[in-house]
């Protein structure tokens, strides 16, 4: 398989082409980035407004209907999604639909009308949407962590925005945000599959051309994290539920293998410590994992469970009390033996389909600043010993760096900082 080919514009624009000669599908994602935690004061949610909104009629689409059609025709699928440091506009078509493609996603990241009629019928779906994520506790007490865990920062803010925010929004706030952050050094165009370079690159050019020049945006400021512990109460809720998150790499740290192995073992299958522990020995819950959140310049480990509100503050008690293990003894080496299997598959799976490599393609380019192949990312899991988990559970899982938050029935969820020290 070639190498995939990585150019940058004279306009600063970044492009991924990856040819895959088994496949006779094409993806292509335009990724832009800038997510919600580039926002300013008075702009939470306009990120994912955007994304919603550019939707609703381009300069060759006027209106909803006409890029709904369009849409169909292309046979495929069309999506997009706001992140807190990304958002993205991708497709995945048969080869010879490759031109339709293009054209679309350059309509919505080039072309927006930014109507305000419709902008006033999708700004109500929006909030909705922000209606529809509150009632889901899992969620609402994700929400909560990140507002508590990195308080006073851009991350700490929801994607979607406040009900107050989004109901502000029309027009004019869309297209001075559109305007600024919609430029050429800000996006980057990945696409893998059924793809000729060149002929690829004559269809980006002119899609390219109209974006305008330079960057029109403040860099980002450093996010830091804090422990806290936050009980909230849901009378609505049967079950409590919980957020536990400790400080953890962000993309660029040589640690970032190492943290995601530490993760498996910790909540990352059916035979990881709490699962084990916690759900198989105990009984005190049906669902706990836990997963890595890296970042620009920051990063949590978190875990997450969902229990009865009476055996909550003991899953909470011996979640410390398998934190406190690993940092005392380490992991076995079957542990970590199965942690790298779990994590070259997981690697190996995300190389087999044109859209899986598409998204990989761009998380590298974005977030590690360099592309990799798939034996140098085994490689680098194969890489971590036993002494560097020890390590790096002895720096992360520190009970004094720890944000809790969680989402109780009526009574609360009454978690102690006692409970929080094995």
């Amino acid at each position: 398989m070639a190498e995939p080919l990585r150019t940058l514009t004279s306009d600063g624009t970044e492009i991924l082409i990856e040819q895959l000669p088994h496949v006779r599908s094409c993806a292509v994602g335009f990724w832009v980035r800038r997510g919600s935690r580039h926002e300013g004061a008075g702009e939470e949610g306009l990120a994912h407004f955007l994304e919603h909104t550019v939707f609703k009629g381009t300069e060759s689409y006027p209106t909803p209907d006409e890029l709904a059609a369009a849409t169909d025709r292309l046979g495929g699928h069309v999506d997009a999604f706001t992140g807190k440091e990304v958002a993205c506009f991708y497709g995945k078509v048969l080869a010879d639909q490759l031109p339709e493609l293009l054209h679309l996603l350059g309509e919505l990241v080039t072309a927006p009308r930014f109507e305000t009629e419709e902008l006033v019928r999708e700004r109500g779906v929006i909030l909705e949407e922000i209606a529809q994520s509150e009632d889901q506790p899992d969620d609402w007490v994700s929400e909560l962590f990140y507002g508590g865990f990195w308080a006073g920062t851009p991350l700490a803010h929801p994607i979607l925005g406040s009900r107050e925010q989004v109901s502000s929004y029309g027009p004019a706030q869309a297209r001075t945000f559109f305007d600024h952050t919609y430029r050429a050094p800000n996006l980057v165009v990945a696409a893998a599959g059924a793809i000729e370079p060149g002929p690829f690159l004559d269809l980006l050019k002119p899609i390219l051309d109209r974006l305008p020049k330079g960057t029109q945006h403040a860099p980002i400021a450093a996010a830091r994290t804090r422990p806290f512990l936050l009980n909230v109460p849901r009378k609505d809720l049967q079950q409590a539920n919980l957020v536990m998150g400790f400080p953890a790499p962000d993309h660029h740290s040589p640690d970032r293998a190492a943290a995601h192995l530490l993760s498996h073992v910790l909540g990352g299958g059916m035979a990881s410590r709490l699962f084990m522990e916690l759900r198989e020995r105990r009984g005190l819950c049906y669902q706990v994992g836990s997963y890595l959140s890296p970042y620009a310049d920051t990063g949590a480990l978190q875990i997450s469970a969902s229990c009865a509100p009476a055996q909550l503050r003991e899953l909470v008690q011996r979640t410390m009390v398998e934190c406190a293990r690993i940092r005392q003894t380490g992991v076995e080496a079957d542990e970590l033996d199965r942690a790298k299997l779990q994590a070259r598959t997981g690697l190996v799976f995300s190389q087999e389909s044109s859209s899986s490599r598409m998204f990989s393609l761009a998380h590298q380019a974005i977030h590690l600043g360099e592309l990799r192949s798939l034996d140098q990312q085994m490689a680098e899991i194969e890489a971590v010993t036993p002494d560097d988990l020890l390590r790096v559970a002895q720096d992360l899982l520190d009970p004094a760096q720890l944000g809790v938050s969680a989402l109780g029935t009526r009574r609360g969820a009454d978690i102690r900082p006692q409970d929080l020290v094995a």
